[in-house]
Protein backbone atom coordinates (compact mmCIF):
# COMPACT_ATOMS: atom_id res chain seq x y z
CA UNK A 1 0.00 0.00 0.00
CA UNK A 2 1.23 3.44 -0.37
CA UNK A 3 2.49 5.68 2.29
CA UNK A 4 0.39 8.71 1.14
CA UNK A 5 -2.82 7.41 -1.25
CA UNK A 6 -4.11 11.22 -1.12
CA UNK A 7 -1.31 12.82 -2.75
CA UNK A 8 -1.27 10.40 -5.48
CA UNK A 9 -5.01 11.61 -6.05
CA UNK A 10 -4.16 14.75 -6.21
CA UNK A 11 -1.32 14.09 -8.56
CA UNK A 12 -3.71 12.18 -11.37
CA UNK A 13 -6.50 14.76 -10.89
CA UNK A 14 -3.94 17.54 -11.65
CA UNK A 15 -2.60 15.79 -14.60
CA UNK A 16 -6.15 14.88 -16.21
CA UNK A 17 -8.21 18.37 -15.06
CA UNK A 18 -5.47 20.99 -14.25
CA UNK A 19 -4.39 22.52 -11.23
CA UNK A 20 -6.96 24.43 -8.93
CA UNK A 21 -6.20 27.86 -10.85
CA UNK A 22 -6.22 25.97 -14.61
CA UNK A 23 -9.76 24.91 -13.64
CA UNK A 24 -11.31 28.28 -12.19
CA UNK A 25 -9.41 29.96 -15.50
CA UNK A 26 -11.34 27.25 -17.98
CA UNK A 27 -14.59 27.55 -15.76
CA UNK A 28 -14.67 31.78 -16.19
CA UNK A 29 -13.49 30.80 -19.92
CA UNK A 30 -17.23 28.86 -20.08
CA UNK A 31 -19.13 31.49 -18.51
CA UNK A 32 -17.56 34.24 -20.44
CA UNK A 33 -18.74 32.23 -24.03
CA UNK A 34 -22.29 31.22 -22.77
CA UNK A 35 -22.93 34.92 -22.04
CA UNK A 36 -21.64 35.84 -25.46
CA UNK A 37 -23.71 33.58 -27.12
CA UNK A 38 -26.67 34.49 -25.60
CA UNK A 39 -25.92 38.53 -25.91
CA UNK A 40 -25.56 37.45 -30.26
CA UNK A 41 -28.91 35.72 -29.78
CA UNK A 42 -30.50 38.34 -28.28
CA UNK A 43 -29.60 41.11 -30.34
CA UNK A 44 -30.44 38.50 -33.49
CA UNK A 45 -33.34 38.27 -32.78
CA UNK A 46 -34.17 41.89 -31.60
CA UNK A 47 -33.25 42.43 -34.95
CA UNK A 48 -35.29 40.29 -36.68
CA UNK A 49 -38.52 41.98 -34.68
CA UNK A 50 -37.33 45.37 -35.60
CA UNK A 51 -37.31 44.74 -39.40
CA UNK A 52 -40.68 42.29 -39.30
CA UNK A 53 -42.92 45.62 -39.64
CA UNK A 54 -40.61 46.41 -42.83
CA UNK A 55 -40.41 42.97 -44.87
CA UNK A 56 -43.13 42.94 -47.95
CA UNK A 57 -46.06 41.76 -47.84
CA UNK A 58 -47.84 39.54 -50.56
CA UNK A 59 -49.17 42.14 -53.43
CA UNK A 60 -53.02 42.04 -54.65
CA UNK A 61 -54.61 40.04 -57.40
CA UNK A 62 -54.40 42.02 -60.08
CA UNK A 63 -57.92 41.66 -62.55
CA UNK A 64 -58.57 42.84 -65.93
CA UNK A 65 -61.30 46.08 -65.80
CA UNK A 66 -63.57 46.86 -68.40
CA UNK A 67 -66.70 49.38 -68.66
CA UNK A 68 -69.71 47.54 -70.31
CA UNK A 69 -70.16 47.94 -74.02
CA UNK A 70 -73.54 49.53 -74.76
CA UNK A 71 -75.22 48.52 -78.13
CA UNK A 72 -77.95 47.45 -80.05
CA UNK A 73 -78.60 43.21 -79.07
CA UNK A 74 -80.19 41.57 -81.20
CA UNK A 75 -83.34 39.29 -79.76
CA UNK A 76 -82.60 35.83 -81.79
CA UNK A 77 -83.98 31.78 -81.77
CA UNK A 78 -81.06 30.40 -82.34
CA UNK A 79 -80.81 26.23 -82.91
CA UNK A 80 -78.73 23.79 -84.49
CA UNK A 81 -80.18 22.82 -88.02
CA UNK A 82 -79.05 19.99 -90.32
CA UNK A 83 -79.93 20.52 -94.08
CA UNK A 84 -82.69 18.67 -96.29
CA UNK A 85 -83.71 18.41 -100.04
CA UNK A 86 -86.82 20.53 -100.64
CA UNK A 87 -88.31 17.09 -102.10
CA UNK A 88 -87.16 13.80 -101.35
CA UNK A 89 -88.70 10.67 -103.33
CA UNK A 90 -87.39 6.91 -102.91
CA UNK A 91 -87.92 5.01 -105.88
CA UNK A 92 -88.77 1.10 -105.76
CA UNK A 93 -90.48 -1.31 -107.43
CA UNK A 94 -93.88 -2.88 -106.46
CA UNK A 95 -93.13 -6.20 -108.50
CA UNK A 96 -90.74 -9.05 -107.81
CA UNK A 97 -88.44 -9.13 -110.80
CA UNK A 98 -85.04 -8.40 -112.01
CA UNK A 99 -83.51 -4.93 -112.35
CA UNK A 100 -83.32 -4.78 -116.36
CA UNK A 101 -81.19 -1.46 -116.63
CA UNK A 102 -80.61 1.46 -114.57
CA UNK A 103 -80.31 4.61 -116.95
CA UNK A 104 -78.85 7.34 -114.34
CA UNK A 105 -76.45 7.36 -111.43
CA UNK A 106 -75.30 8.97 -107.97
CA UNK A 107 -75.33 12.87 -109.10
CA UNK A 108 -76.79 13.14 -112.25
CA UNK A 109 -79.46 15.58 -113.06
CA UNK A 110 -83.29 14.40 -113.85
CA UNK A 111 -86.67 15.95 -115.56
CA UNK A 112 -89.68 14.89 -113.94
CA UNK A 113 -91.07 11.90 -116.30
CA UNK A 114 -87.76 11.06 -117.18
CA UNK A 115 -87.31 6.79 -117.59
CA UNK A 116 -84.55 6.06 -114.69
CA UNK A 117 -84.62 2.59 -114.46
CA UNK A 118 -86.64 -0.76 -116.01
CA UNK A 119 -87.64 -3.99 -113.93
CA UNK A 120 -88.14 -7.07 -115.67
CA UNK A 121 -91.22 -9.10 -113.76
CA UNK A 122 -91.21 -13.04 -114.24
CA UNK A 123 -95.18 -13.58 -114.37
CA UNK A 124 -96.82 -10.95 -115.16
CA UNK A 125 -96.44 -11.19 -119.02
CA UNK A 126 -97.61 -14.69 -118.73
CA UNK A 127 -100.85 -13.29 -116.48
CA UNK A 128 -100.97 -10.62 -119.58
CA UNK A 129 -101.59 -12.73 -122.10
CA UNK A 130 -104.19 -14.93 -119.35
CA UNK A 131 -106.07 -11.87 -119.12
CA UNK A 132 -106.38 -11.10 -123.03
CA UNK A 133 -107.99 -14.58 -123.64
CA UNK A 134 -110.42 -13.87 -120.98
CA UNK A 135 -111.24 -10.47 -122.56
CA UNK A 136 -111.46 -12.27 -126.03
CA UNK A 137 -113.55 -14.76 -124.59
CA UNK A 138 -116.10 -12.36 -122.74
CA UNK A 139 -116.68 -10.29 -125.88
CA UNK A 140 -117.65 -13.23 -127.76
CA UNK A 141 -120.25 -14.45 -125.22
CA UNK A 142 -121.51 -10.77 -125.05
CA UNK A 143 -121.52 -10.60 -129.03
CA UNK A 144 -123.48 -13.79 -128.76
CA UNK A 145 -125.77 -12.84 -126.23
CA UNK A 146 -126.67 -9.59 -127.97
CA UNK A 147 -128.13 -11.92 -131.33
CA UNK A 148 -130.03 -14.22 -129.21
CA UNK A 149 -131.37 -11.26 -127.54
CA UNK A 150 -132.34 -9.48 -130.59
CA UNK A 151 -133.80 -12.41 -132.28
CA UNK A 152 -136.19 -13.53 -129.23
CA UNK A 153 -137.04 -9.63 -129.32
CA UNK A 154 -138.42 -9.88 -132.67
CA UNK A 155 -140.23 -13.57 -132.14
CA UNK A 156 -141.87 -12.21 -129.17
CA UNK A 157 -144.55 -10.17 -130.79
CA UNK A 158 -145.65 -13.32 -133.03
CA UNK A 159 -145.91 -15.31 -129.75
CA UNK A 160 -143.45 -17.81 -131.19
CA UNK A 161 -141.53 -17.49 -127.69
CA UNK A 162 -142.98 -17.27 -124.33
CA UNK A 163 -141.96 -14.81 -122.09
CA UNK A 164 -140.13 -16.92 -119.85
CA UNK A 165 -137.37 -17.15 -122.88
CA UNK A 166 -137.69 -13.47 -123.65
CA UNK A 167 -136.51 -12.50 -119.61
CA UNK A 168 -133.63 -14.87 -119.87
CA UNK A 169 -132.15 -13.93 -123.12
CA UNK A 170 -132.09 -10.62 -121.42
CA UNK A 171 -130.56 -12.05 -118.36
CA UNK A 172 -128.07 -13.64 -120.01
CA UNK A 173 -126.97 -10.04 -122.30
CA UNK A 174 -126.87 -8.43 -119.05
CA UNK A 175 -124.32 -11.64 -117.32
CA UNK A 176 -122.45 -11.44 -120.68
CA UNK A 177 -121.64 -7.79 -120.10
CA UNK A 178 -120.89 -7.80 -116.85
CA UNK A 179 -118.48 -10.85 -117.36
CA UNK A 180 -116.98 -8.84 -120.20
CA UNK A 181 -116.49 -5.22 -118.14
CA UNK A 182 -114.63 -7.96 -115.39
CA UNK A 183 -112.39 -9.42 -118.18
CA UNK A 184 -111.41 -6.02 -119.13
CA UNK A 185 -110.69 -4.54 -115.58
CA UNK A 186 -108.57 -7.58 -115.20
CA UNK A 187 -106.49 -6.78 -118.33
CA UNK A 188 -106.31 -3.18 -117.14
CA UNK A 189 -104.98 -4.52 -113.68
CA UNK A 190 -102.25 -6.36 -115.08
CA UNK A 191 -101.34 -3.74 -117.22
CA UNK A 192 -101.04 -1.39 -114.59
CA UNK A 193 -98.51 -3.55 -112.73
CA UNK A 194 -96.08 -4.03 -115.76
CA UNK A 195 -96.25 -0.35 -115.85
CA UNK A 196 -95.22 0.11 -112.07
CA UNK A 197 -92.19 -1.77 -113.37
CA UNK A 198 -90.99 1.71 -114.76
CA UNK A 199 -89.48 4.00 -112.64
CA UNK A 200 -89.78 7.46 -113.83
CA UNK A 201 -88.63 10.51 -111.99
CA UNK A 202 -91.46 12.74 -109.92
CA UNK A 203 -90.18 15.69 -110.42
CA UNK A 204 -86.91 17.83 -111.40
CA UNK A 205 -83.77 16.86 -109.08
CA UNK A 206 -80.51 14.73 -108.58
CA UNK A 207 -79.89 11.43 -107.85
CA UNK A 208 -78.88 11.03 -104.58
CA UNK A 209 -79.08 7.34 -104.19
CA UNK A 210 -78.38 4.17 -106.29
CA UNK A 211 -78.58 1.16 -104.89
CA UNK A 212 -79.14 -1.53 -106.96
CA UNK A 213 -77.24 -2.30 -110.37
CA UNK A 214 -78.52 -4.56 -113.34
CA UNK A 215 -79.94 -8.09 -113.25
CA UNK A 216 -80.35 -7.69 -108.99
CA UNK A 217 -83.46 -9.17 -108.04
CA UNK A 218 -85.88 -6.33 -106.27
CA UNK A 219 -89.33 -6.00 -104.93
CA UNK A 220 -90.86 -4.38 -102.49
CA UNK A 221 -89.02 -6.26 -99.60
CA UNK A 222 -85.49 -5.11 -101.20
CA UNK A 223 -86.47 -0.96 -100.50
CA UNK A 224 -85.74 1.76 -102.72
CA UNK A 225 -83.60 1.61 -105.96
CA UNK A 226 -83.14 4.81 -106.57
CA UNK A 227 -83.41 8.02 -104.28
CA UNK A 228 -84.21 11.76 -106.21
CA UNK A 229 -84.15 14.61 -104.66
CA UNK A 230 -84.60 18.35 -105.34
CA UNK A 231 -82.09 20.47 -104.14
CA UNK A 232 -81.78 24.01 -105.68
CA UNK A 233 -84.30 24.68 -102.56
CA UNK A 234 -83.13 23.12 -99.61
CA UNK A 235 -85.26 23.21 -96.17
CA UNK A 236 -84.21 23.50 -93.30
CA UNK A 237 -86.61 22.80 -89.40
CA UNK A 238 -85.59 25.20 -86.16
CA UNK A 239 -86.73 24.41 -82.80
CA UNK A 240 -88.13 26.41 -81.01
CA UNK A 241 -88.77 26.74 -77.42
CA UNK A 242 -92.19 27.23 -76.37
CA UNK A 243 -91.25 31.03 -74.44
CA UNK A 244 -90.00 31.72 -77.94
CA UNK A 245 -92.84 30.67 -80.12
CA UNK A 246 -94.80 34.01 -80.10
CA UNK A 247 -91.99 36.12 -81.20
CA UNK A 248 -91.83 33.08 -84.96
CA UNK A 249 -94.06 33.97 -87.50
CA UNK A 250 -93.94 33.12 -91.44
CA UNK A 251 -91.90 35.69 -93.40
CA UNK A 252 -89.26 36.43 -90.83
CA UNK A 253 -85.53 36.24 -92.36
CA UNK A 254 -83.52 33.86 -90.96
CA UNK A 255 -79.79 33.37 -91.15
CA UNK A 256 -77.65 29.94 -91.60
CA UNK A 257 -74.20 29.32 -90.97
CA UNK A 258 -72.75 25.87 -91.86
CA UNK A 259 -69.86 24.00 -90.48
CA UNK A 260 -68.56 23.00 -93.75
CA UNK A 261 -67.96 26.20 -94.69
CA UNK A 262 -67.32 28.88 -92.49
CA UNK A 263 -67.69 32.60 -92.81
CA UNK A 264 -70.13 32.48 -95.17
CA UNK A 265 -73.89 33.09 -94.22
CA UNK A 266 -76.70 32.24 -96.00
CA UNK A 267 -80.17 34.03 -95.67
CA UNK A 268 -83.44 32.02 -95.81
CA UNK A 269 -87.51 32.54 -94.94
CA UNK A 270 -90.02 30.74 -92.24
CA UNK A 271 -92.01 29.09 -94.16
CA UNK A 272 -94.60 27.63 -92.57
CA UNK A 273 -94.67 26.91 -88.82
CA UNK A 274 -95.72 23.78 -87.33
CA UNK A 275 -99.79 23.66 -85.58
CA UNK A 276 -98.28 21.99 -82.50
CA UNK A 277 -95.72 21.31 -79.75
CA UNK A 278 -93.91 18.01 -79.85
CA UNK A 279 -95.03 16.55 -76.52
CA UNK A 280 -91.47 14.98 -76.07
CA UNK A 281 -89.10 18.02 -76.63
CA UNK A 282 -92.22 20.69 -76.03
CA UNK A 283 -90.65 22.32 -78.77
CA UNK A 284 -92.07 24.21 -82.22
CA UNK A 285 -90.37 23.46 -85.50
CA UNK A 286 -90.01 26.33 -88.06
CA UNK A 287 -89.94 25.21 -91.28
CA UNK A 288 -87.18 27.19 -93.48
CA UNK A 289 -86.78 27.56 -96.90
CA UNK A 290 -83.21 28.13 -98.25
CA UNK A 291 -82.37 29.03 -101.87
CA UNK A 292 -79.25 26.83 -103.59
CA UNK A 293 -79.20 27.96 -107.09
CA UNK A 294 -75.30 28.05 -106.79
CA UNK A 295 -75.28 24.15 -105.19
CA UNK A 296 -72.96 25.00 -102.60
CA UNK A 297 -75.20 23.86 -99.87
CA UNK A 298 -75.99 20.24 -99.73
CA UNK A 299 -78.52 18.10 -98.15
CA UNK A 300 -76.78 16.40 -94.70
CA UNK A 301 -74.64 19.65 -93.61
CA UNK A 302 -74.91 20.90 -90.14
CA UNK A 303 -75.03 24.28 -88.95
CA UNK A 304 -76.85 27.30 -86.72
CA UNK A 305 -79.65 29.01 -87.31
CA UNK A 306 -80.60 32.00 -85.93
CA UNK A 307 -83.89 33.89 -86.35
CA UNK A 308 -83.79 37.85 -85.96
CA UNK A 309 -87.28 38.51 -84.10
CA UNK A 310 -86.22 41.89 -81.85
CA UNK A 311 -84.23 44.77 -81.54
CA UNK A 312 -83.08 45.71 -77.93
CA UNK A 313 -81.88 49.72 -78.39
CA UNK A 314 -78.57 50.87 -76.85
CA UNK A 315 -78.33 47.95 -73.96
CA UNK A 316 -75.40 47.21 -71.66
CA UNK A 317 -73.06 44.09 -72.73
CA UNK A 318 -70.44 42.39 -70.93
CA UNK A 319 -67.76 39.55 -71.81
CA UNK A 320 -69.77 36.25 -70.70
CA UNK A 321 -66.37 35.25 -68.91
CA UNK A 322 -67.17 38.16 -66.56
CA UNK A 323 -70.48 36.63 -65.26
CA UNK A 324 -70.71 34.54 -62.29
CA UNK A 325 -72.89 32.31 -61.14
CA UNK A 326 -73.64 31.01 -57.76
CA UNK A 327 -76.52 29.29 -56.40
CA UNK A 328 -78.41 30.35 -59.73
CA UNK A 329 -78.10 33.52 -59.33
CA UNK A 330 -75.53 35.42 -61.64
CA UNK A 331 -73.00 38.06 -60.38
CA UNK A 332 -70.56 40.75 -61.48
CA UNK A 333 -67.43 42.32 -59.52
CA UNK A 334 -67.64 45.98 -59.90
CA UNK A 335 -64.21 47.76 -58.92
CA UNK A 336 -65.04 51.15 -56.34
CA UNK A 337 -61.16 52.56 -55.94
CA UNK A 338 -59.01 49.71 -54.40
CA UNK A 339 -61.91 46.75 -53.46
CA UNK A 340 -64.07 45.02 -55.53
CA UNK A 341 -68.10 44.78 -54.59
CA UNK A 342 -69.92 41.55 -55.87
CA UNK A 343 -73.11 42.77 -57.39
CA UNK A 344 -76.26 40.13 -58.32
CA UNK A 345 -77.41 41.26 -61.84
CA UNK A 346 -80.61 40.27 -64.35
CA UNK A 347 -79.46 39.25 -67.69
CA UNK A 348 -81.33 39.37 -71.14
CA UNK A 349 -79.65 38.19 -73.96
CA UNK A 350 -77.06 35.50 -73.82
CA UNK A 351 -74.80 36.13 -77.21
CA UNK A 352 -72.62 33.39 -76.80
CA UNK A 353 -69.75 35.43 -76.12
CA UNK A 354 -71.57 38.62 -74.24
CA UNK A 355 -74.70 39.05 -72.16
CA UNK A 356 -76.91 41.94 -71.88
CA UNK A 357 -77.22 42.89 -68.71
CA UNK A 358 -80.80 44.09 -67.30
CA UNK A 359 -80.21 45.43 -64.14
CA UNK A 360 -77.30 45.84 -61.34
CA UNK A 361 -74.97 47.84 -63.26
CA UNK A 362 -74.48 51.35 -64.96
CA UNK A 363 -72.62 52.45 -67.83
CA UNK A 364 -69.75 53.54 -66.24
CA UNK A 365 -68.85 51.14 -64.21
CA UNK A 366 -65.59 49.43 -63.96
CA UNK A 367 -65.75 45.42 -64.03
CA UNK A 368 -63.72 42.58 -63.35
CA UNK A 369 -63.63 41.14 -66.87
CA UNK A 370 -60.51 38.75 -66.23
CA UNK A 371 -59.16 37.42 -62.35
CA UNK A 372 -62.68 36.99 -61.16
CA UNK A 373 -61.57 32.84 -59.72
CA UNK A 374 -59.16 34.17 -56.47
CA UNK A 375 -62.08 37.66 -55.63
CA UNK A 376 -64.96 37.74 -52.98
CA UNK A 377 -66.40 40.68 -52.18
CA UNK A 378 -64.41 43.42 -50.49
CA UNK A 379 -61.16 41.89 -51.77
CA UNK A 380 -58.16 44.55 -52.62
CA UNK A 381 -57.21 44.07 -55.81
CA UNK A 382 -54.97 45.93 -58.66
CA UNK A 383 -56.50 46.45 -62.05
CA UNK A 384 -55.19 47.00 -65.27
CA UNK A 385 -57.55 48.36 -68.16
CA UNK A 386 -57.74 46.86 -71.36
CA UNK A 387 -59.80 44.01 -73.76
CA UNK A 388 -57.04 41.04 -73.02
CA UNK A 389 -54.13 40.97 -71.11
CA UNK A 390 -51.51 41.71 -73.80
CA UNK A 391 -53.43 44.90 -75.05
CA UNK A 392 -53.97 45.69 -70.94
CA UNK A 393 -52.84 49.68 -70.12
CA UNK A 394 -51.34 49.25 -66.25
CA UNK A 395 -53.30 52.01 -63.53
CA UNK A 396 -52.45 53.06 -60.34
CA UNK A 397 -51.94 50.55 -57.71
CA UNK A 398 -53.49 51.05 -54.62
CA UNK A 399 -51.57 53.60 -52.66
CA UNK A 400 -49.10 54.58 -55.36
CA UNK A 401 -49.57 57.32 -58.21
CA UNK A 402 -49.88 56.16 -62.10
CA UNK A 403 -46.10 54.98 -63.73
CA UNK A 404 -44.83 57.38 -66.16
CA UNK A 405 -45.84 56.74 -70.20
Amino acid sequence: MPKDPDGILRRFFGRVFGSAPERRAKRSSVRRSIVYFVCAFLCLTGCVEDGSDKRPGRPPPLVLVSRPTVKDVAVEVRAPVDLRPREQADLMSKQVGYLSTVLVDRGDPVKKGQLLALVRPSELPDQLQVAKGQLQQAEAALSQAKLNRARIGSLAPTGVVSTQELQQSATALLQAEAQESAARAQLQAVAVRIGETRLDAPFDGVVMQRRFDAGALVGPQNGAILTVGRVDVLRLFVPVREQESALVSVGQTVVVEVDALPGQSWLGQVARLSPGFDPLTRTLDAEVHLANSDGKLRPGMYGRARIQVAIHKQSLTVPESAVQLSGGQRYLFVVEGTKVQRRAITIGVDGGTFVEVLTGINADDQLVVAGTDALADGSTVRTQVGTAPWQATPTAKPGTSPAPH
